[in-house]
């Protein structure tokens, strides 16, 4: 099936999708293990993720109650934003949009870090425009909150973060999908996101016991020579480390790297906040999660899935 051909197919699905919002059982291969009697050891760090949302006025909704149910009882010491604060298929970058989910996450009551998606910039009409709305609304976003932790910014990429807790290390990187906008802005940037990820493991490799790191793209061809160097960089490193990720919109826990200490972790749509937990050294795993039942999350969000591949499908090059 040509690439044309795919798109409006399932474009069509999608349709059909939201006029019968029948999406039958769970598949338990993805399915998030029973975590009724999990009690997280002293020594661990707690946080949680989110991804590619709010994508719909419904998804707006559910995002402020998972926000108020995370303020009254999780225990994370911190949240992150993957990327993609809207969807892909409006093709809109409107400023109000970025104000609008800043505003939203300033709701959670603990430091809240963000990195860039592919809908609010390089899939912009204007990625220049929308760079600048990106960094007017949530450039240093985690120093809105008086105890956001102490953090260090890449100087040529401010915003790449990283910063330790007890025992952490945490790094965020600007690793996008969608288009190529500017061939050399992403080799160079690719190649930067690789040279903080390994000054940090310098920095830091003796003095922690785990990694994560925070980008939003999935693995593809685009983003290939990024992976290439940071996978033997992680091998390297020796310790156990999670790239944690939005942009597939589906839940995947799996090791799909040549680094046996290379978890990867990809988020829900739809604001279904994932509560991660690494665990302190000596524990037989290293990172623990939990996450709601993806019954809860509003449909809309497979539905804006199927547009969003499709739209992708008819724009992206010829191989």
């Amino acid at each position: 099936m040509n690439r044309t051909a795919l798109a409006c197919f399932l474009l069509s699905l999608s349709l059909v999708f939201s006029g019968c919002l029948g999406f039958g059982d769970d598949d338990d291969s993805v399915a998030p293990p029973d975590n009724d009697d999990f009690v997280a050891p002293p020594g661990s760090v707690i946080f949680s993720a989110m991804g590619d949302v709010p994508y719909s006025n419904d998804q707006k909704a559910f995002l402020a109650k998972q926000i108020t149910t995370h303020n009254a009882q999780s225990p994370s010491s911190f949240a992150v934003h993957v990327g993609d604060i809207k969807s892909g298929v409006d093709a809109s970058c409107n400023e109000s949009t970025y104000e609008t989910v800043a505003s939203q996450l300033l709701q959670l009551s603990v430091p809240t870090f963000i990195i860039p998606g592919d809908n609010e910039w390089n899939d912009c009409p204007d990625p220049d425009e929308a760079w600048g709305y990106w960094e007017t609304w949530f450039n240093e976003f985690e120093q809105n909150w008086f105890d956001a932790p102490t953090v260090e910014r890449q100087d040529v990429r401010h915003e790449n973060f990283a910063f330790t807790r007890d025992g952490v290390l945490f790094v965020g990187i600007n690793l996008v999908g969608g288009d190529v906008h500017d061939a050399a802005e992403w080799d160079t940037r690719m190649g930067q996101n690789n040279d903080w990820i390994e000054a940090q493991f310098v920095a830091h490799g003796d003095s922690v016991h785990a990694a994560v790191i925070f980008g939003h793209a999935l693995p593809s061809s685009d983003n290939e020579p990024f992976f290439d160097r940071f996978v033997p960089s992680v091998e390297n490193f020796g310790l156990p480390t999670l790239y944690l990720h939005g942009d597939g919109h589906t839940w995947i826990h799996d090791y799909p790297f040549a680094a046996a200490n290379l978890l990867r972790v990809q988020v829900d749509s739809g604001g279904n906040l994932v509560e991660v937990t690494v665990l302190p050294v000596g524990s037989a795993e290293p990172f623990h999660f939990e996450r709601e039942d993806e019954e809860d999350v509003p449909a809309l969000s497979v539905i804006a899935t199927m547009a969003a591949v499709a739209v992708m499908a008819l724009r992206r090059r010829p191989e």
